[in-house]
């Protein structure tokens, strides 16, 4: 047994603490690095993300300060840790009088500013260095959080390459496959709209499937009518446009569209029309629209196939259950 004072000496057990949200979480871990720093509010700010802001014991938006977004923005120039004052509500009814303004390690995919704060006393050299600690433990948080939403979205564009190469092979009535497709984009692949345009007997473009499909006043349009549209089909390229350039064939929500030529070899067969009401595009997705287009225009020239073959293979099958009944140890059973 160990003796009275080895007991004493033990730390206290904690009970394993329940985290209900990424902002939970972040304010937990950005608690333990306010401690480390010795500041009374702590905040960052991540460059080319639409990330929610995530602090520590701060209300106000510090970038909404004169001062503090001059010495933001002299940080992402220069890269020097900056002292300035400033007048930051916190969250404990204090208000913060003094700001330090450092980067975050430079990491393949992270880049941003580290925002600390104190109240009724300034920061020394020293707090630089600590400051350069805390924002390297704060970077590798960040590209590590970076690196697993990277590989989720990677999975989640693999299965739906997956699905969608089953479909591929195994689909075989055009519009209800077509409507398991737009369903796999807008599930799958984080787009907010998904069209698949179909021309039809008289040249015009149909729409086959779609993914939200109410709120259309129009099922069918000639890609005259729209440069985007004829130029994306007429030079066989991937078109990406802005808001508004389809309507009333898509709703006023959606921010930005891609429009991704169908083909079946050396001929046009469609469009497919990806579009998202938040989030822009970027190049990687273009580059994976292209691979979506390439799949989707195979099921269609695949399912022409079969509607083709299939009266030739309904008449042999006659022929052959004719030939069945006709043979005498068949004709009884």
């Amino acid at each position: 047994m160990p003796s009275i004072a080895s007991r004493l000496l033990t730390p206290p057990i904690v009970a394993r603490r329940q985290i209900a949200s990424d902002a939970e979480e972040w304010s937990i871990r950005l608690a333990a690095l306010a401690t480390l720093g010795q500041y009374d509010g702590l905040t960052f700010l991540v460059d080319g993300t639409a990330r929610s802001r995530y602090t520590y014991n701060v209300v106000d938006d510090p970038v909404g300060d004169v001062a503090t977004r001059s010495a933001i923005e002299e940080t992402r120039r220069s890269g020097a840790t900056i002292q300035t004052r400033t007048a930051i509500r916190l969250a404990n009814d204090r208000v913060a009088d003094t700001a330090m303004v450092a980067p975050l390690v430079a990491t393949d995919t992270v880049s941003g500013v580290l925002i600390a704060l104190r109240v009724g006393r300034s920061f020394a050299a020293a707090d630089a260095l600590t400051a350069s600690g805390v924002s390297e433990l704060l970077s590798l948080d960040l590209a590590r959080e970076t690196a697993a939403l990277r590989d989720a979205v990677h999975r989640r564009q693999a299965f739906a390459l997956y699905e969608l190469a089953r479909l591929v092979l195994f689909g075989e009535r055009l519009s209800e496959t077509l409507h398991d497709v737009t369903a796999l984009l807008t599930s799958s692949l984080d787009h907010d709209l998904a069209q698949i345009w179909l021309f039809g007997s008289a040249g015009a473009l149909e729409l086959i499937a779609a993914r939200p499909h109410e709120n259309l006043r129009f099922e069918q349009m000639l890609p005259s009518e729209h440069d985007a549209l004829a130029h994306a089909l007429h030079q066989r390229r991937l078109v990406r446009i802005g808001q508004g350039a389809l309507r009333p064939w898509v709703s006023a929500e959606i921010r930005e569209l891609i429009v991704v030529p169908l083909a079946d070899r050396a001929r046009s067969v469609g469009a497919l029309v990806l579009g998202r009401a938040q989030n822009r595009y970027e190049n990687s997705d273009e580059e994976l629209a292209s691979v979506l287009g390439r799949f989707i225009g195979r099921l269609i020239a695949r399912a022409a196939a079969v509607d083709h073959n299939a009266p030739r293979r309904e008449s042999a099958e006659a022929d052959a259950l004719r030939e069945w009944q006709e043979a005498p140890q068949l004709a009884g059973s």
